[in-house]
């Protein structure tokens, strides 16, 4: 909430700032809108439909900011952004965007042409989050309800930030999109975004992923699957593990905070084939038990480790084997870790990489080490 007003006091700044400064590319707040962010979906006669939520800004003692979306068709996406002036009588302006949704059939054609027309504005930046909408349109993100009062352009763009805490959803902007999809040995994945119900009111939620293969949508990972894909792409910095333990058959779900985790993909010839050794170290603390169970011994601490080592090497090999059966998209950068690696080895394999990828044999590893057990249940029987 804070983060978000400091962003619009930032904004509120800037048109100050215009106003009283004579500098050469001054304008009048009144003749543009401020874009928070911008929907693109399939129009009618093939043509493109843009929805641009835009910024609000009220003058006066006491400043009062909210938004109102503004859609528009035309046979191009910058045709569709200029006929907004005939809406609206005022120019877009982009520097304060957040976040585009993309619908799914857009995603369908083709994402690069979209990021093309965006960075070919002089007035936008790199560091704008790109998501799919896998509700049926991209414009019905706008239209559902805000969890709070602020932009829900802003909303989104600080949900992505903060899913280090999560783990569910991969942090893409445009920046990384255009780095990550000219690597060679990597598919390209975007955080996905719909609407669930919450007190009554349908609000945006971001969680879960796209895979873009060949730059066009191949298909999704919910949640959890992409929780484990952050485990492979070593992109974890912080997240819970929920193990379940089984206790005098009774079953007890114990949270594990996630401090640290590494992950190293090692390339692996033998002779003609190449495979890959995958090994994850991930340091945890005891964050909640749901139950009466002592973990904090050291046979009840090595019981949960194995455990917890044991489900998370099974996710991470059910999700590999997922992709490459359904998919047949490497999201993982295997293939960019061999042309890393093993120049040669890449280079015999990269013209069809797709049919080595489907079958490439993974190896999975898993270390899970619980810290500071001892000053936990140290403060736990001091509680009792």
């Amino acid at each position: 909430m804070k983060i978000i007003k400091f962003t619009l006091m930032a904004i509120i700044t800037m048109i100050n700032i215009m106003f009283t400064t004579g500098c050469w590319n001054y304008r009048e707040v009144d003749k543009f809108l401020i874009v928070g962010g911008v929907a693109i979906d399939k129009g009618t006669n093939e043509q493109y439909k843009i929805t641009a939520e835009v910024l609000k800004i009220s003058g006066g003692k006491d400043t009062e900011t909210v938004s109102k979306i503004i859609t528009m068709e035309g046979k191009t996406i910058f045709d569709a952004a200029r006929n907004t002036i005939s809406l609206s009588g005022k120019r877009l302006y982009w520097n304060h965007s957040k976040v585009i949704i993309l619908s799914k059939d857009i995603a369908n054609q083709g994402i690069t042409k979209i990021i093309d027309w965006y960075n070919r504005d002089a007035e936008t930046r790199e560091d704008v989050y790109i998501l799919i909408s896998k509700e049926e349109t991209a414009k019905a993100i706008f239209e559902g309800q805000s969890p709070s009062e602020e932009i829900k352009s802003f909303t989104m763009g600080e949900a992505i930030k903060n899913e280090a805490s999560l783990i569910k959803a991969p942090e893409t902007d445009i920046l990384n999109f255009d780095i990550e999809s000219q690597i060679k040995g990597i598919s390209t994945i975007i955080p996905t975004v719909d609407l669930t119900q919450i007190d009554g009111q349908m609000v945006p939620q971001i969680m879960g992923t796209a895979i873009i293969k060949d730059d066009k949508l191949a298909g999704f990972l919910d949640g959890e699957e992409t929780k484990y894909l952050n485990f492979i792409r070593n992109e974890v910095k912080s997240g819970i593990l929920i193990q379940q333990m089984q206790i005098s058959d009774i079953p007890i779900l114990v949270s594990l905070e996630i401090f640290k985790s590494k992950t190293k993909v090692t390339p692996i010839l033998d002779e003609s084939e190449i495979s890959m050794n995958l090994s994850v170290e991930t340091e945890v603390a005891i964050d909640e038990i749901g139950g009466s169970a002592n973990f904090f011994d050291e046979e009840g601490k090595q019981k949960l480790e194995q455990s917890a080592e044991c489900e998370l090497k099974e996710r991470i090999e059910a999700l590999i084997k997922k992709v490459q059966l359904e998919y047949d998209a490497d999201i993982f950068g295997f293939g960019a870790k061999l042309r890393e690696d093993k120049v040669k080895a890449w280079n015999s394999v990269s013209d069809n990489w797709d049919e080595v990828f489907k079958d490439l044999k993974v190896n999975v590893k898993v270390k899970v080490n619980i810290k500071n057990s001892a000053a936990l249940s140290k403060s736990f029987e001091e509680g009792e």
